[in-house]
Parts: structure tokens; sequence; C-alpha cells
């Protein structure tokens, strides 16, 4: 990760932004201590998990455990 301080993002800002959408995370700093993390959202590992698993989990599974363990706590029956 690269750090920046302020006075040089506020010069450079198009220049890290072109650098963070390529995938590189830069740290912006004020008087020595990082404050925020410049990474842009399309390259976020996030992005592409959502939705990976859509029309492969047997949700129908998750309503029988729920009555499962309901009994089990007494309260169904």
């Amino acid at each position: 990760m690269t750090c920046v301080d302020t006075t040089v993002a506020a010069s450079c800002l198009p220049e890290l932004l072109t650098r963070a959408a390529r995938g590189e995370e830069i740290a912006i700093s004020y008087n020595g201590e990082a404050m925020v993390d410049l990474v842009a959202r399309s390259s976020s590992r996030r992005a592409a998990f959502y939705g990976a698993w859509k029309g492969q989990v047997d949700m129908s599974r998750f309503d029988e455990a729920d009555e499962e363990i309901a009994r089990e706590f007494g309260m169904l029956d």
C-alpha cells in the first residue's frame, strides 16, 4: 500500500485515482497518520463475490433447519 500526504494527494489526485482504478491501494495521511484508504469500487474483491452463488444454493434446506432448531428449543409442539 502506498502512503501519500494530503498536500501531495491534493496536487496529484487524478493520478492517484487512476492508480486506484488499476487496483492499487493508496493511503492518504495527515500529520503522519493514515486517515483515508483510496480503493476503487470496481476492483474490490467483494464486488465479484456478490451474486456469485445466485441460483446455486438450495434455500429450502434453511427453512427445514429452522424448524428443527425450534423443536429442539421447545418452541414447537
